[in-house]
């Protein structure tokens, strides 16, 4: 069986290329949500209720920067490439952290877990990024391959 013939080509394809849209509906209702829930506290009680709803205001605020992370790293970075199954593409956005190879798959999903309402998004990005790396049509490489040095 060939990279292209790769068995799950075809949903982690389709998976990948909607996560930057399903950021962004999941991440608008939250928002809504949110908005929803400071309106009648605000009104009720004034600046006590605003202040009383921290974690609305988090939502809020946490929504906004999902979405857009989702318009300007993951749209173009991941989605575009997972449409296209260029898995190459993908395998090497990598964070270099010294030797080590760390997919940015890997930190926008996390960027997103903590930038998101409650995370759900984040599982558009993570569940094909785990099945590239961890099951993909090739083996990932976590390390850089160093050439050996020539003897002079």
């Amino acid at each position: 069986m060939g990279e292209s013939e790769w068995q799950h080509a075809s949903w982690v394809s389709t998976l990948g290329k909607w996560a930057w849209i399903i950021i962004i509906l999941i991440d608008i209702i939250g928002l809504l949500l949110s908005l929803f829930a400071i309106i009648p506290l605000v009104i009720l009680l004034g600046v006590l209720g605003f202040a009383a709803l921290g974690a609305s205001t988090w939502n809020i605020f946490a929504s906004i920067i999902g979405i857009i992370i989702a318009l300007l790293v993951i749209k173009p970075k991941f989605s575009k490439p997972c449409g296209e199954k260029d898995w190459d593409a993908l395998y090497g956005w990598v964070l270099k952290l010294g030797g080590f190879n760390v997919p940015w798959m890997f930190v926008w999903g996390l960027i997103l877990l903590l930038f998101g309402w409650y995370g759900w998004g984040t599982l558009s990005v993570f569940v094909p990024a785990f099945m590239l790396i961890f099951a993909g049509p090739k083996e990932y490489k976590w390390s850089e391959e160093k050439a050996p040095k020539e003897n002079l």
